[in-house]
């Protein structure tokens, strides 16, 4: 009797030790240098990094979220930075993995939040004046291929079978607010376009407001709104959007480790 007891404890603290369905294996959180450069998230199997980010952007990776869908915040949460390290199983998916993250913020930063609809300031994709620039596509093999030339700084979009909507997705990412196509072109196509970024516009979509268009004579190139124009017959329009948002209730700086 008393062997099998002793089994059964043991099986016990087996079970105990495995983490919970929704929980990392394991997770570090430390505050990063006060002299850290960069920064981001690296996905490796069974691996999550994030390095220098703030509470927000956690927040908005684990949600699945641009930065003008989540509201609430106080200075710390974009202003403090931390280097976490998580590691879960490596067949783990997509969606279990950002539970786990969602779990994560609840039980380290006392995370709480409540989910929104509002209205933002976006902008509206359309056909420009004399018609849309774009050719049919070579192949029905589709992507978006968004790139930065190391040198010069210039950006090129190559789209290829590529619809209005994924131009329209491609575009928020870039400018950091929502883009509703509204050009009424249907259909796939091939197009490529290049431009300018401005320093300006850089420094804002990091902190997660969108750029405006620059002054005119500060840049080298094109801005991309005029990329957009010249180059792919197309042109951003200004509107109010309503997009689905998450609001920051309360958090709390993390535990130790």
């Amino acid at each position: 009797m008393c062997m099998k007891r002793a089994l059964l404890l043991s099986a016990l603290l087996s079970l105990m030790a495995v983490a919970a369905p929704g929980q990392f294996d394991a997770v570090s959180i430390k505050p990063s240098s006060p002299d850290a450069r960069g920064g981001g998230f690296n996905m490796s199997p069974g691996r999550l990094n994030g390095r220098n980010v703030s509470l927000s952007e956690l927040v908005s990776f684990a949600y699945g979220l641009h930065a003008y869908q989540l509201s609430g915040d106080s200075g710390w949460m974009d202003n403090d930075h931390y280097e976490v390290v998580a590691t879960f199983p490596a067949a783990t998916t997509d969606a279990r993995r950002a539970v786990m993250l969602q779990t994560m913020l609840a039980e380290r930063f006392a995370l709480t939040i409540h989910r929104e609809s509002k209205e933002v300031a976006g902008y509206a994709l359309m056909a420009g004046r004399n018609g849309a620039k774009l050719q049919a596509p070579e192949s029905a093999q589709h992507g978006m291929l968004l790139s930065r030339s190391p040198t010069s700084g210039q950006r090129t979009l190559h789209g290829t079978s590529a619809t209005m909507a994924d131009m329209a997705g491609i575009l928020a990412d870039v400018l950091g607010k929502p883009v509703e196509d509204a050009t009424g072109i249907a259909g796939s196509f091939d197009f490529a376009m290049e431009w300018t970024p401005d320093p300006v516009s850089e420094v804002a979509l990091r902190k997660g407001s969108g750029p405006q268009e620059p002054p005119p004579g500060e840049q080298t190139g094109p801005s991309i709104f005029t990329a957009l124009q010249e180059q792919l017959g197309l042109k951003l329009e200004t509107k109010k959007l309503p997009v689905e948002a998450i609001a920051i209730d309360h958090a709390e700086k993390p535990s130790g480790n």
